[in-house]
């Protein structure tokens, strides 16, 4: 066999390893026309013709190509995304809105003031008294008693006497002339005496023209509630104006 056979044969033996064919070492001894003591004895030898060498079949394997894979249908709809929701905005303090003062009250009109009534003028006024002194029982009776004076301090002549007005809570009304000669008195003076030893409780005093007549002097109000404690009430002043 020539180095060219032997070329042959492992370039067969090469080619059926590698693509895997049923090719066999028989058919390229065959091909050849050779055998294994052949092999083993090589040397010189003439020159063989060689014969048509078949070339192997090979069946291609077509490549598989894979088919993409087709995308499955979701099986369950999907929910639409829930749309977020913006942030509730906080609500801003409310402005105050200043209140209108109510309209100031109108001023309640002052009434006008009392007309003053003008006071009479007076003839005569008090001066002074009483001077309130005790009265003890079965030694005295309760008494007022007074005096009535012209401008310069003079008492009343007899000539231009004035009466002077008692009026009592528990005796009523009385009358005395001052300087009264049924009861001995002096020019000028007064005296009321109880009838029966009762005191005269509150009483007023007032200078009068005659019973019953014009008033000349303000009412002098006074009180005799006990004996003990003023029973005799003496010494009380009228006096003329001019």
């Amino acid at each position: 066999m020539n180095r060219r056979s032997l070329a042959l044969l492992i370039g067969a033996m090469v080619a059926a390893m590698i693509f895997g064919c049923s090719i066999t070492m028989t058919v390229g001894a065959l091909a050849f026309g050779w055998s294994v003591g052949d092999f083993l004895a090589l040397g010189p030898a003439a020159t063989v013709t060689p014969t048509k060498t078949f070339l192997p079949t090979f069946t291609a394997t077509p490549s598989i190509v894979p088919s993409p894979t087709a995308t499955l249908a979701p099986t369950s709809t999907p929910e639409p995304p829930t749309p977020t929701q913006p942030p509730t905005p906080t609500a801003a303090p409310p402005t105050n809105t200043p209140t209108p003062r109510p309209p100031a009250p109108s001023p309640t009109p002052k009434p006008p003031p009392p007309t003053n009534t003008p006071q009479p003028v007076y003839e005569f006024y008090h001066k002074s008294g009483p001077n309130k002194d005790p009265c003890h029982p079965g030694w005295c009776l309760p008494e007022i008693s007074g005096i009535v004076i012209d401008a310069e301090g003079n008492p009343l002549d007899n000539f231009s006497p004035v009466w002077i007005k008692l009026d009592s809570s528990v005796f009523g009304v009385q009358h005395c002339r001052t300087g009264d000669e049924a009861q001995a008195l002096q020019p000028g003076h007064f005296k009321f005496n109880s009838p029966d030893g009762r005191v005269f409780r509150e009483y007023t005093l007032t200078v009068v023209r005659n019973p019953g007549g014009q008033a000349l002097s303000a009412p002098l109000q006074e009180k005799m509630n006990s004996i003990v404690k003023g029973g005799q009430q003496t010494n009380i002043v009228f006096q003329r104006t001019h």
